[in-house]
């Protein structure tokens, strides 16, 4: 006799995909972004989905979509990951990607891995955590590291997206002469994590170090015209013209820096909207911890709101600009100054606080 039917599976398929809805959530990269880049990015505690599959063969082809909406791939594992997604047609449901790659073990990641996988797949959001030099070589950009030491930038964080339907592998463009991840697609929204500088605070003459960061070479190479060692393989102004929402998180950047930074802002002349954090995120004890050395504690917090007025004067200049957020207002101690030093910069500059960080252009 054939085991009794679980009321569950009596139900139509249009219910039962509506009820795994619920239990689809918000994939865990989402809410860490600002946070120091970490290989554990995508770790989640909830497994409902999951646990779900293990029902019934039923309950598994019909959640597998929902679980494949957001996905991981490990750069070192691109053919069987490629193999899997198209043997269980999963391309069109995939929205969301966090790549992991590396470009320091003894057998590293093509940087033009997205070539390949931007063939069978066509995500509105791509996140890749790598190396400061394999994200530069994944932009088309290389990146200065000859300071490299002084920072000791394991990873760093860079998203992009954009609005989309996702559509089938066999209508999507070929990439082989495509250069740079930033041209693979119309993006419109960048998000960048240049992780902390808090380390080379320890050095004689530290704000003379070069912060490996693609950024920095954009500014350099586009904007100043100062640094000129390495040229941009891409034509960065056509890129950076598409994109209307820029986020950049670091965790005491100089002040110099901070300008260059913001000089390679200014060469995305549509944005709309600007988000900057230099702060260590709530529960981030970096700075206690390196304050155990030679740093002198009041360097960091002076950069800090340097590097804020500097970020005044430029969100002034930027007339495509409506909407500019300072996300470091939660650091009850600088919250005064910080007030201060944005409002003396921008305040009459026909923008409107909302007393929570966000100003907006009238």
């Amino acid at each position: 006799m054939s085991p009794p039917t679980s009321p569950l599976e009596l139900l139509p398929n249009e219910l039962l995909d509506h009820i795994i809805s619920y239990l689809s959530t918000e994939p865990p990269s989402y809410g860490q972004l600002h946070h120091a880049p970490s290989l554990q990015l995508t770790h989640s505690p909830t497994k409902d989905l999951k646990h779900l599959t293990l029902c019934s063969s039923r309950l598994l082809k019909l959640v597998r979509p929902w679980l494949f909406n957001h996905v991981r791939l490990n750069l070192h594992e691109e053919r069987d990951f490629h193999f899997f997604i198209i043997n269980s047609n999963l391309s069109r449901h995939v929205h969301s990607l966090v790549a992991m790659g590396n470009d320091i073990s003894d057998r590293p990641a093509d940087p033009l891995w997205w070539r390949q996988v931007l063939r069978y797949l066509d995500p509105g959001q791509m996140i890749v955590i790598a190396p400061p030099t394999f994200i530069g070589k994944t932009l088309g950009t290389p990146i200065m590291n000859a300071h490299s030491w002084e920072f000791e930038i394991e990873l760093q964080t860079l998203v992009l997206q954009r609005e989309c339907n996702v559509r089938d592998s066999h209508e999507l463009p070929s990439l082989e002469s495509c250069t740079s991840l930033l041209a693979s697609r119309p993006w419109t929204s960048m998000s960048f994590n240049e992780s902390s500088s808090l380390k080379s605070y320890h050095h004689y003459e530290y704000f003379l170090s070069t912060v490996p960061s693609i950024l920095g070479e954009w500014g350099a190479n586009l904007i100043r015209g100062g640094r000129q060692l390495f040229q941009p393989q891409v034509d960065l102004p056509a890129l950076l013209q598409h994109l209307t929402y820029f986020s950049y998180t670091a965790v005491f950047p100089f002040f110099n820096h901070s300008q260059i930074v913001l000089d390679a802002i200014l060469g995305m002349p549509n944005l709309q909207r600007l988000d900057v954090r230099l702060a260590p995120c709530p529960g981030n004890h970096a700075t206690e911890v390196e304050q155990r050395g030679p740093m002198d504690p009041n360097d960091p917090w002076m950069e800090l709101a340097t590097s804020y007025s500097l970020v005044g004067y430029t969100v002034n200049k930027m007339k495509s600009l409506t909407e500019f957020r300072c996300n470091d207002l939660h650091v009850e101690a600088i919250r005064d100054d910080l007030l201060s030093i944005l409002d003396n910069v921008i305040g009459d500059g026909g923008w409107v606080h909302d007393g929570q960080g966000v100003w907006r252009r009238n």
